[in-house]
């Protein structure tokens, strides 16, 4: 099997760890446990790695990264359906749109020999801060023992995904896209060692044993 097949194939599964988190959002008939930039963030990455993918012209980062654009909007979708905060939802994918649609547009009119590095730079950038922003609460998780960042089934595929990830941008000799693996596979495996730490079965287990 080629390394762009195992891509696809687990981004399929991704979308899979998306629709367990949607799962229990349904069950719960609500969506506010869940971080929305969860959601949001996947969606705003998804754009600017298509992006990247026809800038660096990588077929299959932009395929992987069209269909995250598809499923992804409709996991928001649904987040947003079930959220008691709308107009909070609304208001920050509209603050992603416009900030995507401003770097989208210097894309365009940036001159082809500077883009193909400001570009993904400012890509590796913005999908670092994306996955590591939890990592700036580490005081407040070991503070109060809970864990609040990205869920576990999405940290989990997101540390396989850097992995193949990496085996892609080793197999073509693209550094960017293995410096932007490198790192966000060190990020996710930080907040997946937290999340083991602080489950959070534990900490419902304690509200309840509280409660008692």
């Amino acid at each position: 099997m080629s390394n762009s097949t195992l891509l696809l194939k687990f981004d399929q599964e991704r979308m899979g760890d998306g629709r367990l988190v949607c799962k229990d959002i349904v069950k719960k008939k609500t969506s506010d446990h869940v971080n929305l930039s969860t959601f949001v963030g996947a969606l705003f990455r998804s754009s600017l790695f298509f992006r990247q993918g026809f800038i660096l012209n990588l077929q299959t980062v932009m395929f992987v990264h069209g269909m995250g654009l598809l499923i992804n909007t409709l996991y928001l979708a649904l987040y947003w359906y079930y959220s008691n905060k709308k107009m909070n939802v609304i208001t920050t994918l509209f603050k992603t749109t416009l900030l995507s649609s401003v770097l989208l547009t210097y894309s365009f009119i940036e001159s082809t020999d500077l883009v193909v590095t400001r570009f993904p730079i400012m890509v590796s950038i913005i999908h670092l801060s994306l996955i590591g922003w939890p990592l700036l609460s580490v005081r407040e998780t070991i503070k109060t023992k809970k864990w609040s960042g990205h869920p576990k089934p999405i940290l989990i595929n997101s540390i396989v995904l850097c992995i193949l990830w990496l085996l892609y941008s080793i197999n073509i000799g693209n550094i960017i896209i293995f410096t932007q693996c490198s790192v966000a596979f060190i990020f996710s495996s930080a907040q997946l060692g937290l999340w083991a730490i602080y489950p959070e079965e534990k900490n419902q287990r304690d509200k309840m044993e509280k409660h008692e």
